[in-house]
């Protein structure tokens, strides 16, 4: 049987699994192009429904990462906000009618869809979209698909396991423990008491684009001080005994936020907002410092009556938009409050696809087999180009057709390429399921030239420059560069570069001495190990600077879009199946 997995209002996706294994999982944004598109993924359902060769008709069920009618705790608090004042009825008016109210037409606009009100409407979607669909329909609970899918990364038996995001239907963090094949829960911490949004918020007063720059304003942290923390956990996210937190909504309201209202209380208290285009001010870059601290201090405070009552267990699934903060996972390891950690390749809401069936699969008492278990743990889930496709798309951008190499002529020349440093463009394999680009679709350089960050940031990227650059490196030489003693497949942990190997890898070491590692291995990735394995062998280095393929836009997906971006950047040769183009073999 056929199962079909969406999500939808935030990180829209689609995965579909065939008699319990994982076949296919793409994020909507990849093919519309859409950064974080929150539309219904028919996109996204549609390429499934490509790779796996099969018709809607042939699906037997879908599972819905959300149950729809569950949400009296929401929509309590959201009509007292309301009620408060005249500005918050209009905010969460707005807010309301964009979320709930909006239907799809039989041709849906990514601005007509992934309304609250699609999840009612799923039947009559897929109908109208691609033909009768006559499976059974399961909605489940939100946090619990973020940590089903996490928790089958790993063959733990014991482990505490967290989910931590806005919030789902009533709870914003909800902690379990799995000891002994059993689980055990926390009291949940009820929304809008909400992790998520206490940092979404500051993204947001920070001049960061909300649910997108959270990424910013943590690299921007490592360049100032917390000397705002005791204010932010005094007067806005109080600590309480017991693991509890409570934040103050009426100040940091999220709503608010989202349409760019802040409570000018906020200026006085820290300091004033600032501008989105505008240069940060030292007080603004130490908000950022001291809301990221804050952050961790709550992530570990809401641990802590776990590891009272079960010291014993020493490993960390996390799970939720939250676990995205890849500087709080490694403050967990660097304090010793766990030994590992595993956060999967999509913790936010586009890995509730995958974890919407594996709770259907629970719920019927089946467990993932030994040959099930690769697929979901993969983040190489999308399309792979066959190299007739990819050099039919040559034959439109290139002046003479590319020659067709052998493994270790692509590897070679690549190397020399990096070695001479040039910036690759590398697409191969199967694209990527999750916001990191891991060596599918990725701009590659030389991590010893700290001047190749400049010429990324500026030809290329074009970001902000205080944001780091993440390090690729073959699993059997990560603990000899970082300070990591586990593996980070999927880039989620920020680890310190050892102090003897810093200068050697200037460009992808942050202002802290920090990395956001990518530990690669030959089982997960042979053409992408291989390429690191002989860099190291020319350089001593078995690092590569990994920044993902995208200009920005969502990551490239399909051969034209590869070809597309690489016209347009400054990058200088694009490594895509067995071919190396170099810029002037661009016609």
């Amino acid at each position: 049987m056929f199962s079909l997995g969406l999500t939808t209002m935030g990180n829209s996706a689609a995965c579909l699994f065939r008699n319990g294994r994982l076949i296919a999982a793409v994020e909507e944004e990849r093919l519309s192009r859409i950064k974080n598109d929150g539309a219904f993924p028919l996109l996204a359902i549609a390429e499934c429904l490509k790779l796996a060769g099969i018709t809607i008709g042939q699906v037997g069920e879908v599972c819905v990462y959300w149950k729809p009618w569950a949400i009296g705790t929401r929509a309590r608090g959201t009509l007292r906000k309301a009620l408060a004042t005249r500005s918050a009825a209009r905010n969460v008016g707005a807010r309301v009618s964009k979320i709930f109210l909006r239907r799809p037409g039989p041709n849906p606009r990514p601005e007509d869809t992934g309304a609250w009100a699609d999840l009612f409407s799923i039947r009559r979607i897929l109908t109208t979209q691609f033909g009768s669909f006559t499976g059974s329909i399961h909605f489940v609970d939100h946090h619990y698909s973020h940590m089903l899918y996490a928790e089958a990364m790993r063959d733990w038996d014991d482990y505490v396991s967290m989910s931590y995001d806005g919030g789902g239907e009533t709870n914003s963090t909800v902690v379990s423990v799995v000891s002994g094949g059993r689980r055990s829960h926390f009291p949940p911490h009820r929304w809008p008491n909400s992790l998520g949004h206490f940092y979404s918020f500051f993204t947001g007063f920070l001049g960061f684009q909300m649910l997108e720059g959270e990424y910013k304003m943590m690299g921007l942290a490592p360049y100032g001080e917390p000397v705002y923390a005791d204010v932010l956990l005094n007067s806005l996210l109080r600590l309480l005994p017991d693991g509890r937190y409570r934040l103050d909504t009426a100040r940091c309201d999220y709503h608010s936020a989202m349409n760019g209202t802040f409570s000018p209380e906020i200026d006085v208290l820290l300091c004033p907002r600032r501008a989105p285009d505008a240069e940060p001010t030292g007080a603004q870059i130490n908000l950022a410092a001291s809301v990221q601290r804050v952050f961790e201090l709550a992530q570990q405070h809401v641990l802590e009556p776990v590891r009272q009552a079960h010291p014993q267990i020493r490993r960390l699934v996390l799970s939720g938009g939250c676990a995205l903060n890849v500087t709080a996972n490694g403050r967990l390891l660097q304090d010793g409050l766990f030994d590992e950690i595993i956060i999967p390749p999509a913790p936010h809401d586009a890995g509730c696809a995958i974890g919407a069936v594996l709770v259907r699969l629970s719920e019927a008492g089946r467990s993932l087999t030994p040959r099930q278990k690769p697929a979901v743990r993969s983040p190489y889930l999308g399309a792979a180009f066959t190299d007739a496709q990819i050099l039919a798309e040559a034959r439109n951008h290139c002046a003479t057709l590319p020659a067709l190499l052998s493994e270790d002529e692509l590897i070679a020349g690549t190397v020399d390429l990096l070695t001479s440093g040039l910036i690759v463009a590398w697409f191969q394999g199967n694209a990527e399921f999750g916001p990191r680009a891991l060596g599918a679709r990725s701009f590659l350089a030389d991590p010893r030239s700290d001047d190749i960050r400049e010429q990324i940031n500026v030809k290329i990227k074009k970001r902000e420059l205080f944001r780091p650059f993440a390090p690729s490196v073959t699993r059997e030489a990560a603990s000899e560069f970082f300070e990591l003693a586990q593996d980070s497949p999927y880039m989620n942990v920020v680890a310190k570069v050892r102090e003897s190997h810093a200068a050697r890898i200037p460009a992808v070491t942050h202002t802290d001495r920090t990395a956001r590692v990518h530990t690669v291995s030959a089982e997960a990735n042979p053409r992408y190990h291989r390429l690191l394995t002989a860099f190291g062998a020319a350089t001593g280095v078995p690092v590569l600077l990994n920044t993902s393929f995208n200009i920005q836009e969502p990551i490239v997906y399909s051969p034209a879009e590869a070809f597309a971006t690489f016209r347009r950047s400054g990058v200088d040769a694009l490594a895509i199946g067995p071919h190396i183009i170099r810029r002037g073999d661009l016609a």
